[in-house]
């Protein structure tokens, strides 16, 4: 299909955010430029990177006439992502990370299955993904082969975000582009997919349609993997999207409010599992928050029965003395060799 419209369903343009992503990004565009469903524009936001992706990208934009490339002042993916949305024009817009791939069909897959009969007022679609080792072993695999079409409806999605089982990344869907460009990514903030799809949900209708079977692959490089240097920023954000899950459940889904209760337990208990020990602090003002907040949840904490007994058991524990058990735990994990770097 050329410029993905062969048979008049619509134009394709897919945002690439880079970030010195050298090493990936010709793979990336690579498989964007394959795709069955060809795309009209490939958008490369060069981020103010510091090593070869700001040439990579011009000569990418030399070589194909439908790459272009952005240059600005590094200010985030969330920035590089809205400077793509203000330059796409297409009928529908899809987002791949500089160091991920997509299949072949990936987006045909997609748009086909957005354009059938009776889907005209659904605004997104998404499949599953692979996710792969820096050895190129695959570690992770969801969806099925079957190929399902499906509907999720917008509360059951919803409650598949709080509870982890649904898929926050932008990156598996397309969207519709006059919906998806009545939105910007919250800039200066981590785990904005998440964020921008709490945001999205009251506008998305029916729901959003979903193709059970992978068709987007992720590297789990150094840099995107849960190991290493602690980063308290990361945390906040997802803190703050927490209470704001909350607080739409209250509004708009109220049969879910254990669930978005159970959704801010288990965040808060991923933060204080993983803050370093020196920084369980008093003068450490968020940690307090955290704290606090576990604290006056106590009865709820004890009665929520969407957590798990051992959630429950560390939560419980937690709140009473967290810097002796962060210390036990610390000690459990050096024994079993499955500590974490805590810096």
């Amino acid at each position: 299909m050329t410029g993905g419209n062969a048979d008049n369903t619509g134009t394709l343009d897919v945002i690439i955010p880079v970030f010195n992503k050298e090493k990936y990004l010709r793979r990336c565009v690579d498989s964007v430029l394959a795709q069955s469903y060809a795309p009209a524009r490939i958008i490369l936001v060069d981020d103010g990177s510091t090593d070869g992706s700001p040439k990579l990208c011009d000569e990418l934009a030399a070589e194909y006439d439908t790459v272009e490339v952005i240059h600005q002042k590094n200010a985030g993916a969330s920035a590089a992502r809205n400077t793509g949305i203000g330059a796409a024009d297409g009928d529908f817009i899809g987002f791949i990370d500089a160091d991920d791939w997509a299949d072949i069909d990936m987006y045909e897959k997609l748009i086909k299955a957005l354009c059938e009969e009776g889907h005209e007022k659904i605004p997104a679609a998404q499949l599953m993904n692979r996710q792969y080792s820096e050895d190129g072993t695959l570690v992770l695999y969801t969806g099925t082969d079957k190929a399902s079409v499906y509907v999720i409806k917008t509360e059951d999605f919803y409650e598949q975000l709080i509870m982890h089982t649904g898929d926050s990344s932008m990156c598996t869907k397309v969207f519709r582009g006059e919906f998806v460009r009545r939105y910007k990514f919250a800039e200066g903030e981590k785990n904005e997919d998440f964020e921008l799809l709490l945001r999205m949900l009251p506008e998305m209708g029916e729901g959003i349609l979903t193709l059970d079977t992978p068709g987007y692959n992720i590297e789990l490089s150094g840099s995107s993997v849960t190991r290493g240097k602690y980063d308290q920023s990361l945390y906040e954000s997802m803190m703050k999207n927490a209470f704001t899950a909350l607080r739409v459940a209250r509004e708009k889904y109220q049969d879910h409010i254990s669930q978005a209760e159970r959704f801010t337990y288990v965040q808060s208990l991923d933060f204080m599992l993983h803050i370093p020990i020196e920084r369980m602090t008093a003068d450490n003002s968020f940690y307090m928050r955290i704290v606090r907040y576990l604290r006056s949840e106590k009865q709820n904490i004890k009665k929520n029965r969407y957590l798990t007994k051992k959630q429950r058991r560390y939560l419980l524990l937690l709140l009473d003395a967290p810097v002796a058990v962060r210390k036990t735990h610390r000690m459990i994990m050096n024994v079993r060799g499955d500590g974490r770097t805590e810096k």
